[in-house]
């Protein structure tokens, strides 16, 4: 959880806002370092999901989508960059479903910043190469947070100073 922390303060730090699943662990976790320097955390949560105590108290905004999948769009149309951090089945699908999104037109693309462990064996096993996209490699592996940072920074400009 620490890791989440520290990826959402340095994110905040420079200019972005985070937005994540918005419940509980590394969500809650990037959300807290977010706020703590003085960021935006935004929350998509799924009203599917009624096993949920709820969105985390750490968040600037809740957005509740209806269903997993509308959830999942939101998360991926909404995002300027996807960063990945170790976890669960969740986030392979969500690093699954911007990869494809990417790949096949449906958002143009972004940085997909991974953290290389365990999603590098993965995907790259999964992907036999296929990665790569009109000369532009769609992943980022990473193994720290001034490198995450970075990947996305060098990419999109960050909201610093905007209204």
């Amino acid at each position: 959880m620490d890791r989440a922390r520290r990826v959402g303060a340095a994110l905040a730090r420079a200019g972005y806002a985070v937005l994540n699943g918005g419940y509980g662990g590394t969500m809650e976790a990037a959300a807290i370092g977010a706020r703590e320097a003085g960021g935006r955390a935004i929350g998509v949560t799924c009203a599917e999901f009624t096993f949920r105590s709820g969105p985390n108290s750490h968040l600037s905004e809740v957005i509740e989508a209806p269903t997993l999948f509308a959830r999942l769009e939101r998360l991926v149309r909404d995002g300027d960059a996807y960063l990945a951090l170790p976890g669960g089945n969740g986030t392979l699908v969500e690093i699954a479903v911007a990869w494809e999104c990417m790949r096949k037109g449906i958002v143009e693309t972004r940085p997909l910043v991974v953290w290389s462990d365990p999603w590098r064996k993965i995907f790259t096993g999964l992907a036999d190469g296929a990665y790569v996209k009109s000369g532009v490699e769609l992943f980022t592996w990473v193994e720290d947070v001034d490198d995450a940072v970075e990947a996305i920074r060098a990419r999109v400009p960050s909201t610093r100073g905007a209204d």
